[in-house]
């Protein structure tokens, strides 16, 4: 180490041969890491160059040193500069176009439906009246009326010196109003009767089972606050904190163990949905993190896997593993044949193909995603990329509208989306030949290139979708409450938190309300009911669409 100042000599002191700098072409090994260098290290390769009169070596080496680092300061700088910009919260083409200057063509699905050419006669007479103003609230809510009275010093005539007679009590407004919720003590009492003869006979009413035995918390607050935690995210902690403030005595811990309690009589049902998303003819997964308090782990918290497996656009399961490893997935599905399966293009999920046969198709919105990125970090040679995506988006979009079946919807794939493809597939290997590789938009260009027999499988398999989005949605429920938990607290409550996520995600793609079925359901389980098919969700949907009141043509 070199506590003295260097003193360079004077070049005259060197030939021209040693001042000569090293040809551009020839490769300078580092002198220390561009990211952290080691000032020792490069004070005393300076030292040791000066030293050895190796002038031309000491400069060839500090210029790379300084270009590889000049190189990664620009990245960050791209990469903080894009991070830090103000953009639209989504990423419509339109949207995207207003963050770059010159771009103003419209997307093929952002285009406003095209007006008749021909105009249609005006006719004749007063113009149908278009509905406006407040809506009508719907008539299956209770109406309380509050009902406002002529006051006792004006119900007399002031010149007739006579009481007034009333004409009507008319309804001027209507309002949409919330009761307080309010907590209750409920009383279970048993009746007891005996023989007013012989005084031997004496019968008392059974009780119910309870989901904690000899418990203090009631069944309708347990349902309300699982619904309440999992799917709005509301923390025990806060839960507590309303109750005390009307003086209702509360503790977290107890409500937390008594819900997960309620969980766990919910079993049945929870292992009848696994079975039916992983036994169905269309199949979606994707994964997020789920931290877990771990005592042993140096953090503190380690991170597990949550999986969400939905099939056939009716059922949702989500399942815990201790990692996001591919084992965890491999066990899964285990002993079991796949058909058509959704998902995006991590190596994980390579067991899908390998080990349960099932047909992988890839995510279009992964794959327009870093298109999406390479415009907001200003390329706009992504914009015709875009713009191809739009089109393949819009057949789908318009087949959607239509509410076309399975078939119908891939006849119009392969009529239209087909051939956007083909554009989409011959410009991505247009611009894979002049793009930068480690660029943003050449890092796109190859995942589309990687990706391609995948994210094409919707033209080959009528059940495959465009994207993973809904499975995405589906996850954020859970992000949302990671975000307000921050964890949980051991695997027993992640399993419970994937069971309880399971219910709700698949109350609601059935249509049906969680907090009535689980409420229904619960019941049920109490009382003693024995069969499966009576507490299934797909049961009480159909109980319910045949209670519905039918439609008014």
């Amino acid at each position: 180490m070199l506590r003295d100042r260097i003193v360079f000599p004077c070049l005259a002191c060197f030939g021209k041969e040693d001042i000569a700098v090293s040809a551009p072409s020839e490769k300078v090994p580092p002198i220390t890491s561009a990211i952290d260098p080691d000032l020792d290290v490069v004070r005393t390769f300076i030292a040791d160059r000066i030293a050895r009169g190796a002038i031309a070596a000491l400069v060839a080496a500090i210029v790379a040193l300084l270009a590889r680092m000049r190189d990664l300061n620009t990245e960050l700088m791209k990469k903080l500069a894009s991070k830090s910009r103000k953009r639209p919260p989504n990423e419509a083409m339109r949207r995207l176009q207003m963050e770059l200057p010159l771009l103003c063509t419209a997307a093929a699905n952002d285009r406003k439906p095209a007006l008749p050419s021909e105009k249609k006669p005006k006719k004749r007479g007063a113009n149908k009246p278009t509905a406006h103003g407040r809506p009508l609230l719907p008539a299956h809510l209770p109406r309380v009326a509050n009902v406002l009275l002529v006051a006792d010093a004006e119900r007399k005539c002031p010149w007739c010196d006579v009481e007034v007679a009333q004409i009507c009590i008319k309804t001027t407004a209507e309002k949409l109003d919330v009761e307080p919720s309010k907590f209750i003590v409920s009383q279970t009492k048993v009746e007891t009767c005996a023989c007013p003869r012989c005084h031997q006979y004496v019968v008392t009413a059974p009780t119910p089972d309870q989901v904690v035995d000899r418990g203090i918390l009631g069944d309708e607050l347990l349902v309300h606050a699982l619904v309440d935690h999992y799917q709005d995210a509301v923390p025990w902690e806060r839960m507590e904190r309303n109750a005390r403030q009307q003086d209702v005595p509360l503790a977290a811990n107890t409500l937390a163990s008594s819900v997960g309690k309620l969980i766990d009589l919910f079993d049945p049902v929870v292992g009848h949905i696994r079975e039916k998303c992983l036994s169905s003819a269309f199949t979606a997964l994707d994964a997020t993190r789920m931290p877990v308090l771990d005592p042993l782990h140096p953090l503190g918290i380690k991170s597990g896997a949550l999986w969400l497996i939905e099939g056939d656009h009716r059922y949702a399961c989500f399942l815990y593993a201790p990692s996001a490893h591919a084992d965890h997935l491999k066990k899964f599905f285990q002993g079991r044949t796949l058909g058509s399966v959704m998902c995006d293009g991590s190596p994980t999920n390579n067991c899908v193909e390998k080990d349960a046969g099932g047909r992988r198709g890839g995510c279009n919105a992964h794959g327009r995603r870093g298109l999406v990125e390479a415009l907001r970090r200003g390329d706009a040679r992504a914009v015709e990329g875009l713009e191809l995506y739009a089109k393949i988006f819009h057949v789908d979009a318009e087949s959607k509208r239509l509410g076309e079946t399975i078939a119908q919807r891939f006849e119009r794939r392969q009529r239209e989306s087909a051939p956007a493809a083909a554009e989409l597939r011959a410009w991505v290997d247009l611009r894979s030949g002049d793009v930068e590789p480690k660029s943003v938009l050449g890092q796109a260009l190859g995942y589309l290139a990687r990706q391609w027999p995948r994210l094409t499988a919707f033209l080959r398999d009528p059940l495959m979708v465009l994207t993973n989005n809904e499975v995405e949605g589906g996850l954020r429920t859970w992000v949302l409450n990671r975000k307000t938990w921050l964890f949980v607290g051991h695997e027993l409550s992640a399993r419970r938190a994937a069971d309880a996520l399971t219910l709700i995600r698949t109350c609601n793609k059935m249509g049906i309300n969680p907090r009535a079925y689980l409420r229904d359901t619960l019941a049920k389980i109490l009382a003693g009911e024995k069969s499966l098919q009576a507490l299934l969700p797909e049961t009480y949907a159909a109980s319910c669409a045949e209670r519905a009141p039918p439609i008014a043509a």
